[in-house]
């Protein structure tokens, strides 16, 4: 209908998300599953000891103990616990071990930068997820503006971890704090402000290694059980020869729901865990390999790919780059071509209703009538996705700008009109 420098290679943002999870779909299915083990290693005696390991292996499955499948997983801990209770085992002489060997050691994405890294968005994906690969701090600052922002709390508790809090109390009534510290990395610093006169004001950080957390808050589920631990949580990255009995397993929500939450909330962790899932189809596990396999399945199905620039799955890398005739090359296949249309459409969030998109458009012809992914970062916003013109055409959509100035608000209010023209118009 319309187009302008389509072609030009831009920083997508989130709306990257849209090519990571329309390939998952279609290279998975909508109802692929992701499997996590409950094992021991050597054996138990006569008296219920487990002369080995207790081993939580993880297939990938970037939702347990998230708060966005409560209903689904649970208490995904004590279920495991309780398992090992009906098992006979009341003392393991050994280590509860996280095993997040299916993706190996993995790396962060050499571009994700230093500011995003240690924080809850910057989450990396893991062989063995846990809560979201976060954390919550806690704050108190009723001692007044400009004075130190006391810690007073961790949920949960991050074994080993340290921080040195730089963080003060602000008259401004926004988070501005922001936790520095790598993967793997035990070490944190907070800088910058919190609103002053909170009691209890919470940030949120990335868990450095969250199959070791995964092994902790197994282990505490066991004592609460009383049954006996003699060794403490650890967390492997490499497969292990040694033998295992599988007790349990416990099986991920499917791809279409986690699809849902990826595209509707915006997790970024989701979609790295699903880049990797793309890379073990594409030999060994790695974001390099992912995102290949991404741009060999879309130019076999004929879309051109000059142009695109992939670091990641998730857009967090301010160095990926794509057209926006490409987005819109994957948004058309996905509604005309692709048996897993509806699984995709319905995971975008809605005009006026849901998402990012709840306060977009609301009081034009796009309410209730646009679905879209969102990307922003500093001086970028964009948007991807599909509405229907007053004339009962439908359409698949991409806006992207980057590097304007001015303030975010007043871009994106030229979008909506921008896009009201364009439906009102055809």
């Amino acid at each position: 209908l319309i187009e302008y420098n389509p072609n030009l290679t831009l920083i997508p943002a989130s709306t990257l998300k849209l090519l990571t999870t329309a390939t998952a779909l279609e290279a998975l299915s909508p109802g692929h599953t992701f499997t996590t083990e409950l094992c021991y290693t050597g054996y138990i005696d006569n008296q219920g000891t487990l002369h080995g390991n207790l081993v939580v292996s993880g297939g990938g499955d970037p939702t347990l103990g998230s708060r966005y499948f409560t209903e689904h997983h649970g208490d995904v801990f004590g279920k495991m616990a309780e398992t090992v209770k009906k098992a006979g085992i009341n003392r393991i002489e050994g280590e509860i071990t996280g095993d997040a060997s299916i993706f190996g050691e993995v790396t962060i994405p050499d571009s994700w930068i230093w500011e995003d890294i240690g924080n809850y968005y910057g989450a990396c994906a893991n062989g063995l997820a846990v809560n979201d690969n976060s954390y919550l701090i806690s704050f108190s600052t009723l001692d007044g503006i400009n004075q130190p922002a006391v810690i007073t709390g961790i949920s949960p508790e991050i074994p080993g971890i340290t921080f040195n809090n730089q963080v003060s109390a602000s008259g401004d009534n926004r988070d501005n704090a922001y936790i520095y510290g790598s993967y793997l990395s035990d070490r944190r610093i907070i800088r910058g402000t919190v609103p002053a006169g909170r009691s209890n004001f919470t940030i949120k950080g990335s868990v450095p290694d969250p199959a070791l957390l995964a092994a902790a808050l197994l282990r505490e589920k066991l004592i609460e059980l009383n049954i006996v631990v003699s060794g403490g949580p650890v967390s492997i990255y490499s497969s292990s020869t040694d033998k295992k009995v599988i007790l349990s397993k416990f099986q991920s929500p499917t791809l279409e729901e986690i699809v849902r939450i990826t595209n509707s909330k915006s997790i970024n962790l989701y979609a790295e865990t699903l880049l990797l899932h793309l890379s073990l189809l594409n030999g060994n596990p790695s974001v390099e390999n992912g995102c290949n396999y991404i741009l060999d399945f879309w130019a076999k199905k004929g879309m051109p790919t000059g142009g695109i620039f992939l670091k990641d799955g998730s857009g967090l890398s301010p160095v990926n780059g794509i057209t926006a005739e490409q987005l819109a090359y994957v948004l058309r296949y996905m509604k005309k071509e692709s048996v897993n249309h509806d699984s995709f459409i319905h995971s975008l969030p809605v005009s006026g209703v849901s998402g990012n998109l709840i306060n977009f458009g609301t009081e034009t012809v796009l309410i209730e009538n646009l679905k879209a992914k969102s990307g922003s970062m500093d001086r970028m916003l964009n948007y991807g996705g599909y509405f229907t013109t007053t004339k009962g055409r439908e359409a698949a959509f991409v806006v992207m700008v980057n590097n304007y100035e001015g303030e975010q608000d007043y871009v994106r209010s030229l979008i909506v009109k921008l896009l009201t023209s364009i439906v009102e118009s055809f």
